[in-house]
């Protein structure tokens, strides 16, 4: 099967699953601030850093410290200052991959970035964690990283879910992005994971959007999640309903972003950009429908060759590169009442690969570390052994695609 290509058949839908939107296309606004806020928003995001840094630092080492973290997010941003922030559930946000400052997961995300401009301090701490709480999903996404295991049974008890979490937070991880499967569907779970984190992580729901009702978004907004990325491939209906294999998801992952952003949550769209998919066109109608669905954020991934495209061709060809860096640099740079676009597959050929226990991990479903959603080989179990021993293999295992990146900062 080519990438993006449709699937010969779709999966049932269940039937608790909400109705499909009929009216998509509905404009709010975009929340991004811009100008004399924003700055006014970044002055006190770096003078919060810098009183971090002299905490743990002490006055003569933390300049260095703060020059340091600058140098970095300048090779991070490719030499480009931000534009716009997003701002959600009262803080700012600069990146996906940052938490929102003002917050205590944005202090230990602060500290834990500060402390790899001092050798002489202990190892620094994780900064993300990818978990997976379930192989559940009515879905067949084309992309899928999990075909090898989905719809099997969950080994693990909410309890070895919110004690992972636990290790991972203890370890430094300011942020968790709760993902799976279909984690709405294990919605027990998610709502013990963000009441024991809420206080000291910011967390993110990866979703499909399908089962993301008025309810289901109460709910996680009660339990203290930040927000949802919601998965849409597609402008058009028909196609992005192709690539998830079932009828209908296009709507319902609308439906669920109308929902999130009601019940205040933080949101954002996430693009698989298939081969197919990149060209310039494609790709101003897709950043027009961020805009109409008023979602904070857009994140961009690349294509990789696992899951169910382990061994296709699926990379994106230089031009197409080419072509995403221009329009991450536009959204962020000139388009200023655009969503903030992510694309990680950038800052990775820039600056290197955060994952294999540098800043991120994975966790699949069973608890095993992995060096990323990707690039799978559990190295032990985060239940069952040090998560530091863990972190150490999987740096020496390093990322297949990329070099481990140096220190990174806030973009």
């Amino acid at each position: 099967m080519k990438a993006g290509g449709a699937l010969a058949g779709t999966a049932p839908v269940p039937a608790e699953w909400p109705a499909e939107a009929s009216e998509p296309y509905a404009s709010a606004r975009v929340p991004v601030v811009t100008g004399a806020r924003m700055r006014a928003l970044r002055l006190g995001i770096w003078s919060r850093l810098a009183v971090r840094a002299l905490r743990l630092h002490g006055p003569r080492k933390a300049v260095a410290a703060l020059r340091a973290l600058a140098r970095v997010r300048d090779t991070a941003a490719g030499g480009l200052r931000p534009r716009k922030y997003v701002l959600a559930g009262g803080r700012a946000f600069f990146s996906l991959r940052a938490p929102g400052w003002p917050s205590q997961a944005f202090d230990r995300y602060a500290d834990m970035e500060l402390g790899r401009a001092d050798p002489s301090l202990p190892g620094p701490g994780l900064q993300t964690a990818f978990l997976a709480i379930t192989r559940r999903c009515a879905l067949a996404c084309a992309h899928c990283s999990e075909w090898d295991t989905l719809r099997r049974p969950d080994p693990l008890a909410v309890d070895d879910l919110v004690a992972i979490v636990e290790r991972l937070r203890d370890a430094g991880a300011a942020q968790i992005q709760i993902t799976g499967g279909e984690p709405l569907l294990r919605l027990d779970g998610v709502e013990a994971i963000c009441r024991r984190a809420r206080e000291s992580c910011d967390l993110w729901v990866n979703t499909s959007g399908a089962p993301l009702t008025a309810e289901v978004a109460a709910r996680l907004r009660a339990a203290g999640a930040t927000g949802v990325i919601v998965s849409l491939d597609h402008f058009d209906a028909a196609e992005h309903d192709a690539f998830r294999g079932a009828a209908g998801t296009f709507g319902r992952a609308v439906a669920g972003v109308r929902h999130a952003s009601a019940a205040s949550l933080a949101v954002g769209l996430s693009l698989t950009a298939t081969r197919g998919f990149v060209t310039a066109a494609n790709l101003e109608r897709y950043a027009n429908l961020a805009r109409r669905l008023g979602v904070g954020f857009l994140q961009v991934l690349e294509p990789r060759a696992a899951g169910r495209w382990a061994g296709a061709d699926v990379a994106l060809t230089p031009a197409q590169l080419a072509l995403l860096e221009a329009f991450d640099r536009a959204m962020n740079q000139d388009l200023l009442d655009m969503p903030l676009v992510d694309t990680p597959g950038i800052a990775q050929r820039r600056d290197g690969c955060w994952g294999a226990g540098n800043r991120y991990l994975f966790v699949d479903a069973e608890g095993g570390a992995h060096a990323c959603p990707f690039c799978r080989g559990a190295v032990g179990s985060c239940l069952a052994e040090p998560l530091g021993a863990l972190r150490d293999r999987l740096r020496l295992r390093g990322c297949h695609a990329h070099p481990s990146a140096g220190d990174a900062a806030p973009r």
